[in-house]
């Protein structure tokens, strides 16, 4: 039958879902393979901290067990992590490591052996631990104080607290607004110590008060009478990888708001081309044919839309995380999608 007399069926609907359909594929297909990439990476590192070990190398297999925890937390990966610390000495993080093995699988039946197992090593480490106190007396609490522990903040609630320590040379330190700092270094036995150390009363600094000068006519210049002399420079902030991630991020979220609103133009236009003809023959075929043609166009633009915009996301994503700091300006990118046109725009200082 000539296409003058037809218009198009109603297969053509596939077009808006099609969008839908791809967009939810590729971004499952993004975390499945960014989930097993994880995976990968974790159990590649729990087999260095075996094979360490075995070795003899303590303490880099301690590391590859924490770094696959990291990654992918599971109580294998924590269990022999904690045999680790307390092979290599660090008692108080074994003993933690331990119980907290032993609260993951308690009333777990096919956990059963594990629990038993970290329940025994947690009582028998228990007994041979060390204690470290912070005493902080009632006089020394000052206005925003912050004390620390080897370079972690102390919580309020931990102060005057005999907490576990492993074993060596702790750093204590304390700051406050309008004080002097302060701090100190203690060593804690390997085993059954208990140490203590308080907080003194911070100095208070002094504060030299002076009046400003009055402004002198011409006062930005430089001594030597030449240009005014520029004001510093912007704090340093988000590196261009960091902007460029914002930017690329926000060509994605574009994409897709374009993409779906291109989808639900085009089943409008469908829907009104079938309402001009909703039986054959139809005096209106070619009116309603060119509405199919517009609706094909957009659900073509539409699908194109949300595929740059998953892909745009996923980029961004990996650039911000990847980024560090410096003060390169950064450049703006931009994207659109539209019936009869779509592009990038690059803009910004190179």
């Amino acid at each position: 039958m000539p296409r003058s007399q037809t218009p198009m069926t109603r297969g053509a609907r596939v077009a808006p879902r099609a969008s839908l359909a791809l967009c939810a594929v590729l971004l499952a297909l993004t975390g499945r393979a960014a989930a097993q990439s994880r995976t990968a990476e974790a159990e590649q590192l729990f087999r260095d901290g075996k094979r360490l070990m075995k070795e003899g190398n303590t303490a880099a297999a301690c590391g590859a067990f924490a770094a696959s925890l990291e990654l992918e937390p599971a109580v294998s990966t924590k269990l022999n992590l904690a045999d680790c610390r307390e092979k290599n000495g660090q008692l108080a993080t074994a003993w933690g490591l331990f119980v907290d093995v032993e609260r993951a699988t308690r009333g777990d039946a096919q956990q059963a052996g594990v629990y038993r197992a970290a329940k025994a090593r947690a009582a028998a480490l228990e007994t041979r631990l060390s204690y470290l106190t912070i005493s902080v007396p009632d006089e020394s609490r000052v206005d925003g104080l912050v004390v620390t522990r080897n370079g972690e903040v102390v919580e309020e609630g931990l102060w005057n607290r005999a907490l576990p320590s492993d074993g060596g040379d702790v750093v204590v330190a304390g700051r406050a607004p309008g004080h002097e700092e302060w701090s100190t270094t203690v060593t804690v036995p390997a085993e059954t110590g208990k140490v203590s150390v308080e907080v003194p009363r911070f100095k208070e600094l002094k504060q030299i008060v002076t009046e400003p000068e009055p402004r002198q006519p011409g006062a930005e210049a430089d001594a030597n009478g030449g240009a005014p002399v520029d004001a510093p420079g912007p704090a340093r902030g988000r590196s261009s990888r960091r902007w460029y991630a914002l930017a690329v991020g926000g060509v994605g979220v574009g994409g897709l708001i374009a993409g779906g609103v291109l989808g639900l133009q085009a089943r409008g236009l469908e829907d009104e081309a079938y309402e001009l003809c909703p039986s054959n023959p139809c005096a209106r075929a070619d009116e309603a044919n060119a509405k199919v043609d517009r609706a094909e166009q957009r659900a073509l633009y539409s699908n194109i839309s949300l595929g740059v915009g998953v892909a745009a996301l996923a980029g961004a994503a990996i650039l911000y995380f990847t980024g560090g700091d410096d003060e390169t300006p950064p450049r703006t990118l931009s994207a659109w999608a539209a019936p009869d046109q779509a592009g990038i725009a690059v803009l910004g200082r190179f």
